[in-house]
Order: structure tokens, then sequence, then C-alpha cells
């Protein structure tokens, strides 16, 4: 029995255009490896739409859009503690209640 396949892409379907490739991609070299800065997080991010625009996807700009934006407010790392510090998701999962 083999183990299937991690779908990557949450908003997309992730079978179309070798969209999962680009995705995990993405995720391998930002998110998972604990982010890095504002530099790092724009090399992700254009590696990622490279990788779809080389592979014809219609989807290529709507999808940097949305991750620039929808990564720079949920996962993006800067120093220091206020509200926009950090990693924002980690900040809500760690709350006190």
């Amino acid at each position: 029995m083999s183990t299937p396949e991690r779908d990557y892409c949450y908003f997309i379907d992730h079978r179309k255009y070798n969209r999962n490739i680009g995705c995990r991609k993405h995720d391998n070299v930002y998110g998972i490896n604990g982010g890095g800065s504002e530099r790092d997080r724009w090399r992700a991010d254009m590696a990622f739409y490279r990788h779809m625009k080389a592979n014809g996807d219609p989807m290529a700009l709507p999808s940097l859009i949305a991750c620039l934006c929808f990564g720079w407010f949920c996962w993006n790392y800067h120093p220091g503690k206020g509200l926009w510090r950090g990693q924002l998701l980690r900040r809500f999962a760690k709350a006190p209640k």
C-alpha cells in the first residue's frame, strides 16, 4: 500500500498544472523551515509564481497576489513582540485562554 500524496494547495485544485509540487516547494522553502526575512518570503513567493507560470497555469498571477497578501498577514516573520511581529497564526494558537 502506498501512502497518498499530501495536498499542499489549500485554495486551488492541486491536480492541475503541476501545482502541488510548486506549493510543496514554497511550503518547504519558507513555511516549514520557520520563515525568514521579508526578502526570504519574497524569494519563496516569486519561485512559486515562476513555477506556476512555467507550467502554463492561468492562476499564476492571482495565486501570487493571494500568496503575497495572505502570507504577509498570516505567516510573515518579524522580530519583536507587537501584534504584527512574529507569526500571527502561532500567536492565535498559543494565546492564553
